[in-house]
């Protein structure tokens, strides 16, 4: 099952490896550990270009280590260690930051980390010290404006936007996270509105590009949305989030394989989140089109993404019921469409409903 995929945003010399450099690399403690941004535009770098400015507490996983320097994958360049924290003790090393200076950069910054870590009451309540101290910090404002986002407070989450882009209505990053709340609530006119502002003022922000493409989504316009979509990947070739959402329009136009394309694409640049596997089981499973499901395969599929959510992950274990069902496994479906329903939020309950009177009937689920 797919569900679009928006994006918030938050606010030298290099050595290229050898093969031979990889069995030292494997024993670098930082190599495979996740990483904080804890400077607002820290620079990927390549020997020959900025490839990407990071956003305050974007997360990245470390592939590569050489001195003070990290290379991400997803991104293709390196970036500076002493602008990142370990994602892990991140929370610890900037409350200790708190505790020697109580500044409104450093509840700032720790907020960020609560934010990472979705702890979001918590990092409201730091952006909120924040904005104490500072009250026209923008950046405070705009996450604050982002963790009431993610707990679904929309109407609060507007407000802290609204403010921002008050006091700087050129903040292409806040216009792009006012639009997100606003697609929550359905107001596709307003949400469009900021996301067209956002890029006059950055004509290559991938970020607003693929979320204008969902509320083309959202308005049955697919293939201006796949122009969206294809544009932020035309910046940002590493960009899952909007091959998934492509993928997505692409099954509405019924183009199936180029939404396994993009799929697959997408996999091989993340294998480790679980997403696009996710869509792609579902979609073997489910298709109508008999020459386009592969119940092996889907199911395959759909075991990994479960075990890369542990299990925990409605969608997932939706898409492992209809995967057991196309292989004939009617009873073992039915228990994980129960348990999927008990995770899934309120508004996605009837869908699943609707999944599990299929397979009461012992017919498989179709899109």
């Amino acid at each position: 099952m797919s569900v679009s995929r928006s994006a918030l945003a938050f606010l030298l010399t290099f050595t290229v490896f050898a093969a031979s450099s990889m069995a030292q690399q494997a024993a670098d403690p930082r190599v495979g550990k996740k990483i904080m941004i804890t400077k607002h535009a820290a620079e990927l770098k390549t020997p020959q270009s900025t490839v990407w400015k990071a956003y305050l507490g974007e997360v990245f996983t470390v592939t590569l280590a050489n001195g003070e320097w990290l290379w991400i994958n997803e991104k293709g360049g390196w970036l500076w260690e002493k602008e990142t924290v370990p994602f892990d003790t991140a929370i610890d090393e900037l409350s200790k930051r708190v505790v020697a200076a109580g500044t409104a950069e450093n509840y700032q910054l720790r907020g960020v980390a609560y934010l990472a870590h979705q702890q979001y009451d918590k990092a409201i309540k730091d952006f909120s010290e924040c904005l104490r101290q500072s009250p026209r910090n923008v950046g405070a404002l705009n996450n604050r404006g982002q963790s009431l986002y993610l707990q679904g407070n929309y109407d609060a989450a507007i407000r802290d936007f609204t403010e921002a882009t008050t006091l700087e209505p050129k903040n292409f990053l806040v216009l792009n996270n006012r639009a997100l709340a606003y697609i929550e609530k359905e107001q596709y006119p307003l949400a469009l509105s900021d996301l067209q502002a956002a890029l006059k003022l950055v004509p290559e922000y991938p970020e607003a590009l693929n979320n204008r493409g969902i509320v083309n989504q959202k308005m049955n316009q697919s293939d201006e949305a796949i122009r969206d979509f294809t544009a932020a990947l035309k910046i940002d070739p590493k960009y899952v989030d909007a091959l998934g959402n492509r993928a997505y329009s692409y099954r509405q136009k019924k183009e199936y394989a180029k939404a396994i394309a993009d799929l697959e694409a997408a996999m091989k640049i993340s294998p480790t989140t679980f997403e696009a596997t996710n869509d792609l089981a579902w979609l073997l499973a489910t298709c109508p089109e008999d020459s386009v499901r592969n119940p092996a395969r889907a199911l395959e599929l759909a075991k990994l993404a479960c075990g890369i959510t542990e299990y925990k992950q409605w969608n997932t274990l939706d898409t492992f019921a209809a995967a057991l069902a196309e292989n004939g496994q009617f009873e073992e479906a039915k228990k994980w469409a129960a348990t999927a329903k008990e995770l899934a939020p309120e508004k996605e309950k009837a869908r699943i409903d609707g999944h599990m009177s299929a397979l009461a009937e012992m017919k498989p689920i179709r899109e």
